[in-house]
């Protein structure tokens, strides 16, 4: 095998890479894609994501790859998702992603029957609107017609892709345990609860090894893409695996963040967290292991609303408005102020768990400036990961952290130096952190090409291949934002009742 093909299906691009067997990327491509947003949906259409993996395959015959140097195809993916398909694998409806609230009121009727303590304990993970399971019962009351089609929900954006690339309807553990409805022990679906909610249980996917190979490219979907039929098809892991692989953590007591549009603080572990914080445990790559994970739902996209509202660029979300952006806050004196952001412009759940809850600003005086006012939701988002960092880790007896960074909003300089100085520790950041959750969905696939031994050498592997910045805490700050964290955990108590009216 001399490449290794990684895709990671996200929410606003797809990425490709072609991976060697010394774990090196060799060749990089990715797409965008559109969000579909709808009064409160939010949804993607599946077949942008197929045709998205079909473009970047192109980009790489067109250079002179051949389908049969690529001897294995492997994905990452958004997870969380309601993903309904017909019995020909076409998309029966947009699918329904993880950010899209609307089945809170299924949430919340099956909580009640159900018993939260009983929910809990057989998927060690909160239970909301948000989850797959509240979303078919969503389906099967709204849209009986689409449900009684459905041959399967698929669970992540990966599974769809490899449907399409295999014939057959597949999730993975770690995807699977975003669904509310799959034991985090045996990992297997509740039975009985589908049952009780007349769920046909031959429409959910079979639920197999991350590393498994669950099927090979069809000489339909051969045509189609360009790969070699027979090439076999991994069954991959949901996003938050594959970056926990990328960023080497496997070990116990190993952490990392990850700045996409929405966040997560992230380790590995064989126990639990206590969910009523709001944090996943979330099955890993091997049983009696998870990924111990506290989820934001406002890092980059936060990002993203302060370059259009305090940024001078021309178009939002354009290269040169960010560089602008970035520039300006770069100037910007911190630690003179008492200036604070609550990030919250799409609710949030964890550390609170609050849909209704929405962004806002204290401190501001007649002196505060758009510069200082963009620089402040930066530090919010920070102070939100510190919040979310103290519930997954744990310092030294020093008080020294040391903390890996990945994802799209690793690329900001100045925005890595102010978590750096308001987490107070250690900050990572390694060279292409984009384009680590492909590599780590690449890991998948090491011991099937004899490339690894097993997954904590890939991590040690990874670690020690990565050109990597660091970026220490300013100690003149330390005080100042030691201070301004105190006070930014009693803003949400103070307004939460306002959220409610």
């Amino acid at each position: 095998m001399r490449y290794m093909a990684s895709f990671d299906i996200g929410t606003t691009n797809v990425k490709g890479i072609l991976v060697t067997s010394d774990a090196g990327i060799f060749l990089e491509n990715n797409v965008e894609l559109r969000v579909i947003r709808h009064e409160d949906a939010v949804e993607q259409e599946p077949i942008e994501w197929y045709d998205a993996v079909k473009k970047i395959a192109a980009s790489w015959f067109k250079v002179g790859i051949k389908a049969a140097d690529i001897g294995l195809l492997t994905f990452s993916g958004q997870m969380q998702d309601c993903i309904p398909v017909g019995e020909d694998l076409e998309p029966l409806r947009p699918a329904i992603l993880y950010s899209d609230g609307r089945a809170s009121e299924q949430a919340r009727r099956m909580l009640e029957e159900l018993g939260e303590s009983a929910i809990q304990e057989r998927t060690m993970n909160p239970f909301d609107g948000s989850l797959t399971f509240p979303k078919i019962m969503w389906l099967k009351e709204r849209e009986e017609e689409t449900y009684r089609q459905t041959r399967s929900f698929l669970v992540s954006s990966k599974d769809y892709v490899i449907a399409r690339l295999t014939g057959e309807c597949v999730t993975d553990p770690t995807s699977a345990a975003t669904t509310g409805c799959m034991d985090v022990r045996t990992r297997e679906w509740i039975g009985p609860w589908l049952e009780r909610y007349g769920v046909d249980a031959a429409k959910m996917p079979k639920i197999a090894a991350s590393d498994s190979i669950v099927g090979k490219v069809t000489a339909e979907a051969a045509v189609a893409t360009g790969f070699a039929a027979g090439t076999p098809v991994l069954c991959g892991i949901g996003d938050a695996g594959a970056a926990t692989l990328g960023a080497g953590v496997y070990e116990e007591g190993d952490v990392y963040s990850y700045i996409g549009t929405t966040g997560w603080v992230a380790g590995a572990s064989t126990g639990f967290l206590d969910v009523q914080s709001g944090a996943f445990n979330l099955s890993y790559v091997e049983a009696g292991r998870q990924i111990s994970i506290a989820p934001l739902s406002n890092a980059g996209s936060a990002h993203q609303w302060a370059v259009g509202a305090f940024g001078s660029g021309s178009k939002v979300g354009d290269t040169m408005s960010y560089k602008l952006f970035d520039r300006a806050v770069e100037q910007t004196e911190r630690g003179v102020d008492d200036v604070l952001f609550l990030p919250y412009l799409n609710g949030e759940r964890c550390p609170v768990q609050d849909a209704e809850a929405s962004g806002c600003f204290i401190g501001l005086k007649p002196s505060t400036t758009r510069e200082r006012m963009g620089t402040a939701v930066l530090e919010g988002v920070a102070y939100s990961m510190r919040q979310v960092l103290e519930l997954v880790a744990k310092r030294q007896e020093d008080g020294s952290l040391r903390v890996t960074l990945i994802g799209g909003g690793a690329k900001s300089k100045i925005w890595c130096q102010i978590m750096a100085d308001v987490l107070g520790c250690e900050l990572v950041v390694p060279k292409d952190s984009q384009y680590l959750p492909s590599l780590g969905a690449a890991a998948l696939g090491f011991r099937h090409a004899g490339w690894s031994e097993d997954y904590s050498s890939a991590g040690r592997a990874f670690k020690e291949l990565k050109n990597a910045t660091v970026y220490e805490p300013d100690e003149k700050l330390r005080a100042h934002y030691d201070r301004q964290y105190e006070k930014y955990k009693r803003m949400y108590p103070a307004v939460a009742p306002l959220f409610a009216e």
